[in-house]
């Protein structure tokens, strides 16, 4: 069930109090998530977390599994897809080298970011069978990987990047390179690696697969 309130903007074209309370609640949600699990966490405790009364959490999502839901989109693969299917990237669908440095800027922003530590630290939480996992590994695998895959094989067709019999391995191979980076500079450090250290390990990646599918921001003279 969706969200009883959607965003919305002031007249001043701020988020309003009512939007702004809800992302309170979110924030104080994953900190929750993130310690007790999705089982662990009641909607008493995120009222006491907020400090707002537990009917009130009501008027911005419907119950626990509507706010569950709401981290699940906000951060995480689900978030990237997002940005995906965006008009921003869209507007790189001819542009590859740009569109492999966006990607890649938007994500180690994500990798960075406490939420979306503290939302791993939630997902980690969960079985591998439950509903949580199932959505994490869906936008994962199959969500990001089937729009990467289309951008691919746009590319290829406007002569951008080399033509491959199969672009959707072509997509893993690039989300594949940039997790294995967070993994090793995030993922399984006690603390991440300097902003500068990431950009670099990024960029040598980056410039990498670039040669490697012969990637051009301008089209290849027949």
């Amino acid at each position: 069930m969706p969200s009883k309130k959607t965003d919305t903007l002031d007249k001043t074209g701020q988020p309003s109090e009512s939007n702004s309370t809800r992302q309170r609640i979110l924030d104080e949600a994953l900190n929750l998530f993130a310690q007790h699990g999705y089982a662990g966490t009641s909607m008493r405790m995120l009222a006491r977390a907020t400090g707002l009364r537990e009917s009130s959490l009501y008027n911005h999502f419907s119950g626990k599994d509507d706010l569950y839901q709401s981290t699940l989109a906000q951060w995480g693969p689900a978030a990237f897809v997002s940005k995906l299917k965006s008009a921003e990237y869209r507007a790189l669908s001819d542009r590859p080298v740009t569109f492999f440095h966006i990607c890649a800027e938007h994500l180690m922003d994500r990798w960075l970011d406490r939420h979306e530590q503290l939302f791993m630290a939630a997902i980690n939480f969960e079985g591998l069978k439950s509903d949580a996992k199932k959505r994490f590994y869906g936008a994962l695998f199959h969500d990001e990987i089937d729009l990467l895959e289309e951008y691919f094989v746009g590319f290829a067709a406007k002569g951008l990047i080399r033509p491959s019999p199969a672009p959707r391995e072509t997509a893993r191979i690039f989300a594949s390179g940039l997790t294995f980076i967070r993994m090793e500079h995030v993922s399984m450090r006690d603390t991440p690696s300097r902003r500068s250290d990431l950009e670099q390990a990024v960029t040598r990646y980056i410039d990498n697969f670039v040669a490697l599918t012969g990637a051009s921001d301008q089209p290849s003279q027949p």
